[in-house]
């Protein structure tokens, strides 16, 4: 998974056709003003996925994603212990919290409570 991702942007690793399913997610990110950009992956490891987004990651933020599940790394944390972790099943203002909370560690401002 090489990158020559220059612009400032969260990376999304995609394993098959699942960033429909989250779009709730890609809203939020769309929402705080952040760009991201979706790259397709057959690795299935979702937690190194997304920790290797983060590394790609100009803006150190990294998402991987499957049909059931959402992992939102920073490159900073051990590669085990990603931020957060979303199954599909959670309502979807939690989906968009979510994607609101990646932009927002970029932006280096609180997070929104996703239970709310």
């Amino acid at each position: 998974m090489e990158s020559n991702l220059t612009a400032p942007a969260i990376v999304i690793v995609a394993m098959g056709d699942c960033a429909n399913i989250w779009n709730d997610v890609l809203l939020g990110i769309e929402e705080e003003g952040i760009p991201f950009v979706i790259q397709q992956t057959h690795s299935t490891d979702i937690i190194h996925n997304a920790w290797l987004a983060a590394c790609q990651s100009p803006l150190l933020v990294g998402i991987g994603c499957s049909q059931e599940k959402l992992v939102v790394h920073y490159k900073n944390l051990p590669t085990s212990a990603p931020l957060f972790t979303l199954i599909y099943q959670q309502n979807s203002h939690a989906r968009r919290s979510i994607g609101n909370n990646a932009a927002r560690l970029v932006k280096g401002i609180p997070f929104r409570d996703c239970h709310s």
